[in-house]
């Protein structure tokens, strides 16, 4: 009686490979094109003292180098280092606030570093508890806004924003999978 059993269950593994296999059952991907600068995430609103700046810019530090090696694994972008734009980058912070603010100085930055497209994101903190998570995508040629998107979280604490920054990036992804499932009807 356990054979039937061992084989039924063998069979449905067999076809659940064979449906999960089938090109009609894979969702369409886009092909990688876009050369992407991912800037530093910048903090802003209540920063809640100057006791918690070094605190912030670890956090800051963290986030940004998730964000960077996330994107990388989903394949979506063709990923560009900042690092040979650095003094332009601190020359820039010097002159604004926010570079996700600066009247097109990010544009600028893709233009020198040879991408397509450049990545802003900043948390804004409301309180300890009230945080949000925001992006947008700048085609540099064009200077438009190609995506854009905010997420609420709360608590200001190293988990919570990793959180964050997993949300962001797998809605990236579903994003630019649905997409490319939109180009190819």
């Amino acid at each position: 009686m356990k054979r039937p059993l061992v084989l039924g269950l063998a069979l449905i593994a067999c076809a659940a490979v064979t449906i999960s296999a089938s090109p009609q059952a894979n969702t369409q991907r886009p092909a990688v094109s876009s050369k992407l600068v991912v800037l530093d995430i910048e903090l802003s609103g209540d920063r809640g003292g100057p006791e918690l700046e070094a605190e912030h810019q670890a956090r800051l530090n963290l986030a940004t180098t998730q964000l960077r090696e996330s994107l990388s694994h989903t394949g979506l972008y063709q990923l560009v280092d900042s690092t040979p734009a650095q003094s332009t980058i601190d020359e820039l912070k010097s002159r604004y606030l926010y570079l996700h603010d600066c009247n097109g100085c990010d544009l600028d930055l893709g233009r020198q570093l040879g991408a397509d497209q450049i990545l802003v994101a900043w948390v804004n903190r409301v309180s300890a508890l009230i945080l949000s998570l925001t992006y947008e995508i700048h085609d540099v040629a064009t200077g438009q806004i190609i995506a854009t998107k905010s997420f609420g979280f709360r608590g200001d604490n190293d988990t919570s924003w990793t959180r964050a920054i997993r949300y962001m990036v797998r809605d990236l992804d579903e994003s630019a999978t649905t997409r490319g499932s939109d180009t190819k009807h």
